[in-house]
């Protein structure tokens, strides 16, 4: 009975460990992004996370699984942190990284279709080691020109650009504590002079990195290394002579969340049909102890 009892209790932490079911839809004009945290614990330990979601659909599936922790620390512009697998008709995407860490871990898991059309989705997200849980799910608009933020941390700026300089602004949130953290930002463009980044915190103006263009063409990664407690504020700078196009990237690791400025709700849109299920609640062990105890009571009698 005592063994029971504590298979009882263990049960959702166990289930947690291994696989968290995943499915909805995805329209081509949209990324569908959903936030995973996994407690690894105080001790390292190897593990690894995997995304295996299948689709009907003719549209077929692109899933990129991101462990944000590494990518954000990580200047290679193709990551090891990041393993994307496309799927061009229906059938099955399976995404997969390992590591050996302890602590917390996010990871981001993007979904769009390949091609045209609505693609369906369905699957896991697991891990072997740890317990993991959805944390966030929101969807961005595909060619959007506006500053789009996924899950609190990633964003993207992508569009054409004038003559001269064009600002855009962004907010970090670092908590109450002050906590020293890897940023990765990235830009690709035409038609540019150079790019600047600045720490604008408390209306400093502080120069992080500079990426100049390569006859008109900028294709840079980065990490910055950032000090702060509470918001702090960056603002990127595109230059161009006379017109151009830039995409530029930041990342940001679990214990950072991105923010438009001016406003403290960074998800987009969390509309459209999606199921992910966490780990039961502890309701379910609290229901059944009742009896379980009664029971041990009357055995030993």
């Amino acid at each position: 009975m005592r063994l029971i009892l504590l298979a009882l209790l263990w049960a959702p932490v166990l289930c947690a460990q291994t696989s968290l079911p995943l499915s909805g839809t995805a329209p081509d004009t949209r990324i569908r992004t959903f936030l995973f945290e996994l407690d690894l614990g105080a001790g390292a330990q190897p593990y690894t996370v995997t995304a295996n979601l299948n689709t009907s659909a003719p549209s077929g599936l692109t899933v990129r699984l991101i462990d944000l922790r590494g990518y954000s620390a990580d200047a290679t512009p193709s990551s090891s942190f990041v393993n994307q697998q496309v799927v061009a008709g229906a059938g099955t995407a399976n995404c997969a990284l390992s590591g050996n860490a302890s602590g917390l871990r996010c990871f981001a898991v993007e979904v769009r279709p390949t091609g045209s059309g609505t693609s369906d989705f369905s699957g896991s997200f697991n891990a072997t080691a740890g317990a993991a849980t959805l944390t966030a799910q929101d969807q961005v608009v595909v060619g959007s020109t506006t500053l789009q933020l996924q899950v609190g941390k990633l964003a993207t700026w992508s569009r054409a650009v004038g003559g001269g300089q064009t600002p855009q602004g962004l907010e970090l949130n670092f908590g109450a504590v002050s906590q020293t953290v890897a940023v990765r930002f990235e830009a690709q463009g035409t038609g540019l002079s150079k790019i600047d980044v600045y720490d604008n915190t408390g209306g400093s103006a502080t120069l992080l990195t500079t990426f100049s263009a390569s006859g008109g063409t900028i294709n840079q990664t980065t990490v910055l290394l950032l000090t702060h407690s509470g918001v702090a504020t960056l603002r990127v700078n595109t230059h161009s002579p006379s017109g151009g196009n830039v995409t530029w990237r930041l990342s940001v690791p679990c214990s950072v969340t991105l923010g438009v400025p001016g406003s403290n709700d960074s998800k987009v849109d969390e509309s459209d049909s999606c199921t992910a299920s966490s780990r039961p609640g502890p309701w379910l062990v609290l229901a059944v102890l009742p009896a379980l105890l009664a029971a041990l009571r009357r055995r030993r009698a």
